[in-house]
This record gives structure tokens, sequence and C-alpha cells, in this order.
């Protein structure tokens, strides 16, 4: 099994002359394998791996270049048409590859840097000596590095890489970092600084993961107080682990209005909260009451007290995350100073087209378009709906109409590229979004059903 072994199919029909991916692999006689043959097998699959990596290196760093040439000439020369560049090739790889354009900025980036800054990994990486998690490890240790210090510490690397984990070969670049870089460890820290964010990912089964970039010794201050204080907490009795006490302590000290104020933690969020919820489902929830609910004892677990009401079964939605139970919404409802109620039960009597008597949607139009939409309707954009502009599919000033079969929530990234007519967006029913790049490709959004 080898990319020679190919049957000379054409791979995409789209793709002239001699552009472009032809043939195939196939793995044959997998029963045949023997124990020995299996350990061949997926050392060559590594190897195809790698070398489809670097080519997909290369091809993101193609259409970076041809990305250049069609933007508008209104983007002046540059780096604001280089960053308007980089934006627009993110979005087309986001779309390709069907990852979220955070990542796709990522993939990138590290490709051109592969192929402009680090041939020598990028052609370890096509020859499948090593993996990509590698070339970008060692292309991402170099940053800063310039002339023979690089290219020393580059091969310096590129000697042990071959027969090292990422972990392992991560922890020798950083040592070798120290004796090549050109710069102080507290210059460089410095520009690292300026880096820092927290970042929100939604996760399964109502919960998240909260990461946060920070200097090296407040992180480990941080994560030594929770320790500290989950310790103290750790009592014969305490049924809690030291990682959910440590949780609970890092919850209720950002949550909480007091440390110690008897309450549970939620309580603390004063959030401005957007939930669509099943109204019958809520009214049970609050018939049942919140006296057997979770929470007391100042922790977010309460995992053994479920309170029994006959809506929690169904599900609301929390603007920015997706499904909660009834209720966390119940108590978010109860508790936000201020959220935006989106009943789901049958209602009539809602206007949803204006027609052409004004250019602004109403409150009442505003509002039911973001509940429908949620996010950006860029696809794959999670950019929350509240945080967005309610724009005409069909521009205003091409008599496009104010309803809600012509009116779409973007982000201000995508309201751009198609002000710009970087991309071109259509909506053939109502919320239904298709988007169609200067490359070719097609994608459709459709907002998720309440």
């Amino acid at each position: 099994m080898s990319p020679d072994d190919c049957d000379g199919a054409r791979g995409d029909s789209r793709l002239s002359g001699d552009a472009g991916l032809a043939g195939r692999v196939v793995l044959a006689g997998l029963e045949t394998l023997t124990l020995e043959g299996t350990s061949e097998a997926l050392n060559e699959l590594a190897g195809l791996r790698s070398w489809a990596d670097a080519m997909e290196a290369l091809i993101a760093s193609r259409l970076l270049d041809l990305t250049r040439d069609v933007l508008p000439p209104r983007f002046p020369a540059g780096s604001d048409r280089e960053d308007m560049a980089r934006s627009v090739a993110a979005s087309e790889v986001a779309l390709v590859l069907k990852v979220p354009e955070g990542a796709a900025a990522r993939l990138v980036d590290e490709s051109v840097r592969l192929n402009e800054k680090h041939p020598a990994t990028l052609g370890a990486l096509e020859s499948g000596a090593i993996s990509r998690r590698h070339a970008v490890l060692i292309a991402e240790e170099s940053l800063g590095m310039q002339g023979e210090a690089a290219i020393n510490f580059e091969r310096d690397l590129l000697d042990h890489a071959r027969g090292l984990t990422v972990p392992k070969l991560a922890r020798r670049a950083r040592r070798l970092r120290e004796a090549h870089h050109p710069e102080t460890l507290p210059v460089r820290k410095a520009k690292a600084v300026s880096e820092r964010h927290i970042e929100l990912r939604p996760d399964d089964d109502g919960m998240a993961w909260l990461h946060a970039y920070l200097p090296a010794e407040q992180a480990c201050g941080i994560y030594e107080r929770l320790t500290a204080t989950a310790r103290k907490l750790k009592l014969p009795d305490e049924p809690r682990t030291l990682g959910q006490l440590r949780a609970d302590v890092f919850t209720d000290l950002l949550t909480s209005e007091s440390a110690a104020d008897g309450h549970p933690a939620w309580q603390g969020i004063t959030a401005r909260v957007n939930v669509t919820v099943p109204v019958l489902m809520l009214l049970d929830v609050l018939k049942e009451g919140e006296s057997n609910g979770p929470g007391g004892n100042n922790t977010v677990d309460g995992a053994e007290q479920v309170p029994d009401a006959r809506g929690l079964n169904q599900f609301a939605e929390l603007e920015g995350y997706g499904p909660i139970d009834a209720e966390t919404a119940a108590r978010l409802a109860a508790h936000a100073p201020s959220f935006t109620r989106i009943l789901t039960h049958p209602v009539t009597g809602s206007v949803l087209d204006v027609g052409r008597e004004t250019y602004r949607p109403p409150k009442h139009l505003q509002d039911w378009i973001r509940a429908r939409d949620r996010t950006c309707r860029h696809p794959g954009c999670n950019r929350a709906a509240f945080g967005c502009e309610i724009d005409h599919t069909v521009p205003w000033a091409r008599g496009g109409t104010t309803s809600h079969c012509n009116l779409a929530c973007f982000c201000a990234k995508h309201h751009m590229y198609k002000s710009e007519g970087i991309f071109g967006y259509s909506q053939p029913s109502p919320g239904t979004v298709v988007v169609r790049t200067r490359a070719g490709t097609i994608r459709t959004s459709t907002p998720d059903p309440p």
C-alpha cells in the first residue's frame, strides 16, 4: 500500500491539466495481515498522513497567494490587505474542511510558516519522517529566531524529532531555545503576555471548558491556591473528589457575591441571558419550585438532588452555548437581572414582514430573527446572535424587503464579506442561507429548530 498503488482515476473533474490530485490508495488484504504486517501498515499510513499534511500546507499557502490577487482593489496594499487576505483564506479553508475559522486560521498561518521559513521541516514532513504535530512544534518554537541561530535550532530539532514523541520534543525544544534564542526570556515573555486571553469552549451534557492563557507563574499560582483551598475542604465526610472541589472553589470565587454567603454559586451570576424555552416546560418546572433543586453547601454540583418535574425531559437553548435542562433555564430566568424570553409554545399575531415600509426591522422582528438564527449565519460561525448585525440578504437599496425571509444575523466580519462582495450570500427559503466563495465553494447554513 503506497501512493504509487493508483488506478489513474482523476480525483476531481474540476481539476484541469496535471493540477491537483490523481489516483487513489487502497488497503488490500486486511484479513490476511499478520501481526508484523499490521505494524508495517500503520507505519505506512502514518507516512501517507504526513505526506498529505505537507501537501495541505503547500495548497493552503497557494490559496493565500491567490486570495491576495482577487481581493477588491479598494483594500490598500500593506498590512491591512495582508490581514484581510489571511482572513478570507481562512474562511475558505474553514468552509472546505468544515472546521471552525479559528482552527482554519491557524492552519493557514502554520502552512505559510512551514512553506516560507522552514522548508527543511516541510521536507521531513513530506517524506514521512515526522508528523504534522512535530513540524508545527518546530516552527512555533523557532519564532523570533534569526539567521544561523534559527538554522542550527531547526537542524538540531529535526535530528531528534524522528525518535521522540511530541511532548519529549517540546521539552528538548524549550531547553535548546534558551541556548539559541537571540532574545532573553524576559523580552520574549513581555511579548507573550500581550497574547493572554480567556476562551470558552462548549462541551456535551450541559458542560463547557474554560481555558486561560496566562503567565506561567500566575497560572501555577491560581492552580495551587485552588488546590490548597480544596484540600482544606476535603474533610472525612466530604464526598466530592479533590478535582470536583477545585472546580467548585473556582466557580464560587468567580460567581458568588461572597464566598461564605451560603448561597449556591449560580446566584452570583449576573449576566445578560438569552434563553429560548418552551413555555409549558418552564411553567412545569416553576410549579414544582426549587425547594428540592440542586445546590446548597456552596457547591454547583448537587448531583444527588434531582427534582421530579414533568418538563425535565425537554430542553431549552442558552444563547452562545446550546441545549440546557429545564431546571437550569428556570433558575437563570429567576435570577438574571435581564433576559429575553422567546416562547416556543404556538402563538400567533407576530408581524414577520413589513415589506418596503421601513429599512430597520421593528424590535419584535429583530428578536424573532435572533431567536431563529441563534448565531451568525455564515456556515460554521458560532458568534452568538445577540452580538451580530441583522442584515438584508437582498440589499434594501436593490429592492430587498424587511422580512423574515430576507433578514439574517451576521457577525461584523462576515457582514463585511457580504457588503464588499468577497463572498456571495443568498436566502432561497426563510432561514436557509447559502454562501458561494470566489473559489467556487458552496455551503448552506440552516438554523437549528427551536
